[in-house]
């Protein structure tokens, strides 16, 4: 409540103090109405849709457009009437937006253009509070303070109440309930205390006067008159784009909603139904006297904490406030206006967002050039936008925003979408291998590349891909597409790909896809019923698809690679420099082992006491992450190299899995027979550690190399 009778006395503000009463109804009316329509008819959720300080910064600005119009100047009634028939107008064009999926576009505004705007308006709101009680002197020499100055004071200190409060409540957790309250709450409460306590020790003291008594109207119902729609159509200029910005305005703000909401549960969106649902909300709250409404996170989450979590929540309250205002309206006349200016100050400074302050602190301390451009260009539309807003006009802001946005976006769009071109010599997968097996990966390394791309894959920049690939292919047998940038395909994008796939199988080279967006995995599904199974054209992360390539790359070279079935001991690269009676007695102490495809040869958390020598197949080493709820695979290692192996340096409990990824055969040792080995032949136990030693350097650095490739 405090929230929207503030909006509306913001909203008829230009209009002057005997307007408070109009305003504080009509943001009353539209909280009500649009809580109930919205509730009614959009998907069911607790989300609370209301007047916000945003709009009704806009619906001020058209009053004063309005005011400036000789013909209409003097009739305030009629400015209020156009007033509501923009509100009925935005609505109309939200409503649209919801039903021409508008708002996928809207989503995609650039964060510097929508910070820029928002703290535009924050600037506005709050200095349309600050500077009632400012005198600037003609020369712009000096400012004074105007003859309120407790007024001034209780304003700032309720702000400072609410903007405080979170802060100070959380060192007081015993108190959950008065922590969990929201600050605005507690600013009205505590400001319309204070008022009252201060004017019982001293009724002459100046705090300001009250709302007056509200009363529920019915504006639009004057459009009857034809003389009154003559007039309103007069200003169509004036209302028309102010309708669709507003309309523009309600929308950002309910999206950001709407996500705020996504964060805390597991809440569905429909935008295309909530967004209409909010557009005949604002249509019938037009028609009652109401102000815009768009869903409003902070009501919203306060519900959510407090246990709201289905349609009720909307509903319940709109009804309370309907009652509020029915059976209690001396109560509401009696609230002081100076604690909704505190209220509209503190609002002000707190949709100030703080990401300018990161973009500057950015500029100072970007470690290249490349990252100090980008912060500079950051930073220099958010100051434009800003600036427009406060010194020129909401209107000129939101236009010069949309523009800047169209801007940024082609830019993006003409960026090119291969972000890296990397070669098999350049990135590896995280499988461990012998060295002959590296030496071959390191030899044909050029035979493989992968490319990352980034932005969104479009008619555009298709066909440029679409070269490079084709040139790839001339030189290279393996192409991997890194798709963890990409935002979106459209259907020209889809089409080449089909065609490279396509043409990939022609000449038999092999394409694959990896780390997909789930927005774009149904396309990349749908390519591969004409080529072969999904499993053979897409990996789950890019070492998955590194790894498959490394291994169609060793069956091609099946001539330089050892034939063997399963490894002897002597063609084991960890027991290099072991002599073969040595190796003789090394065998008397190992144990054969055979593990089937998918079972665990040890567990993460299991205490260990013995290694293994892989022999035949490959193993995935694999961690648990977040509790459990997480299972991912660090490293592959592949036969002619040792797993399991710090058991024989330290006490401690295994620290990850090893799966079998296929039939493995490998040698197994035992902690006691290796200290038996310390005990009877310590020169063969001497070579062991100087071989893990060198075994575990060597996986440090690959670890290094793939760390910086990747970076």
């Amino acid at each position: 409540m405090p929230v929207c009778v503030a909006s509306g006395v913001l909203a008829f503000a230009p209009l002057g103090p005997g307007f408070a009463a109009a305003g504080a109804a009509a943001g009353l009316t539209g909280a009500i109405i649009t809580g109930l329509a919205a509730g009614l008819i959009a998907s069911s959720s607790f989300i609370i849709t209301s007047p916000r300080v945003s709009e009704s910064l806009l619906l001020a600005s058209l009053i004063m457009t309005l005011s400036t119009r000789a013909d209409i100047a003097n009739d305030r009634a009629l400015v209020v009437i156009a007033m509501f028939s923009c509100v009925m107008l935005g609505g109309l064009w939200q409503a649209i937006f919801g039903l021409a999926g508008v708002a996928k576009i809207i989503k995609f505004t650039p964060h510097p253009v929508l910070v820029g705007f928002l703290n535009g308006i924050a600037v506005l709101v709050a200095v349309s509070q600050l500077k009632p009680y400012f005198q600037i002197s003609a020369d712009s020499s000096n400012m004074t303070l105007i003859d309120k100055p407790w007024m001034f004071v209780m304003m700032v200190g309720i702000a400072t109440l609410m903007l405080f409060f979170p802060t100070v409540a959380k060192r007081f957790p015993s108190s959950w309930a008065l922590a969990k309250a929201p600050p605005v709450l507690i600013g009205f409460i505590g400001g319309i205390g204070a008022f009252y306590f201060i004017k019982g020790l001293n009724p002459n003291l100046n705090l300001g006067s009250f709302v007056g008594e509200v009363h529920f109207v019915f504006p639009l119902s004057s459009l009857d008159n034809v003389g009154t729609w003559t007039s309103i159509a007069r200003h169509a200029w004036d209302i028309l784009p102010m309708s669709i910005i507003l309309a523009v305005v309600a929308t950002m703000d309910s999206l950001l909603a709407f996500r705020a909401a996504q964060n805390v549960s597991d809440l569905h969106i429909s935008p295309v139904r909530d967004l209409f649902a909010q557009g005949v909300a604002n249509c019938a709250s037009a028609l009652a006297g109401g102000l815009t409404g768009a869903a409003s996170p902070s009501p919203t989450l306060a519900a959510y904490r407090a246990g709201g979590r289905n349609w009720p929540v909307p509903i319940t309250s709109a009804l309370i406030l309907l009652a509020l205002g029915v059976f209690f309206p001396k109560y509401l006349a009696k609230i002081p206006s100076v604690v909704l200016s505190g209220i509209l100050l503190a609002v002000g400074i707190s949709l100030f967002d703080r990401w300018i302050i990161q973009v500057v602190s950015h500029v100072r301390k970007a470690s290249t050039a490349l990252e100090r451009r980008r912060s500079i260009y950051d930073l220099t539309v958010v100051l434009i936008v800003m600036g427009i807003t406060v010194f020129y006009s909401v209107i000129a802001g939101v236009i010069v925003g949309c523009v800047l946005a169209g801007i940024i976006f082609v830019m993006n769009m003409s960026r090119p979408i291969v972000r890296r071109t990397l070669f098999g010599t350049e990135i590896q997968s995280k499988r461990l291998r012998p060295t002959k097996d590296i030496e071959i990966l390191r030899d044909t390394g050029s035979n493989r590349a992968v490319l990352q791309l980034e932005g969104v894959l479009f008619f555009g920049n298709a066909d440029d891909l679409s070269a490079q690939i084709k040139s790839l292919f001339h030189k290279t047998d393996m192409v991997t597409l890194d798709m963890r940038g990409v935002n979106d395909i459209d259907v020209s994008g889809a089409n080449i790909l089909a065609n490279l796939v396509s043409k990939s199988r022609q000449l038999k080279k092999f394409l694959l896809f990896c780390q997909i967006p789930p927005s774009c995995l149904r396309t990349i599904e749908d390519l591969a019923p004409k080529t072969g199974t999904v499993e053979e054209l897409i990996k789950q992360d890019l070492d998955s698809a590194l790894e498959w390539m490394e291994e169609k790359s060793l069956l091609l070279n099946a001539d330089k690679r050892s034939r063997a079935d399963v490894l002897e001991l002597g063609e084991m690269e960890f027991l290099a420099g072991i002599e073969e009676q040595d190796l003789n007695r090394l065998s008397e102490v190992l144990t054969r082992r055979d593990f089937a495809q998918g079972e665990i040869i040890c567990r993460e958390g299991d205490s260990g006491d013995r290694m293994w020598l892989l022999a035949k197949g490959s193993v995935s080493v694999r961690l648990t992450l977040g509790g459990g709820r997480e299972n991912i695979r660090i490293a592959s290692l592949a036969r002619g190299t040792v797993i399991g192996e710090m058991c024989l340096i330290e006490t401690a409990r295994r620290s990850a899995t090893i799966v079998a990824d296929e039939q493995v055969v490998c040698y197994e040792l035992l902690r006691d027979d290796f200290a038996m080995m310390l005990n009877n032949h310590p020169a063969i136990a001497t070579k062991l550690l100087s071989n893990l030693a060198r075994e575990l350097s060597r996986r440090l650095r690959l670890t290094s190399e793939d760390l910086r490739n990747r970076s």
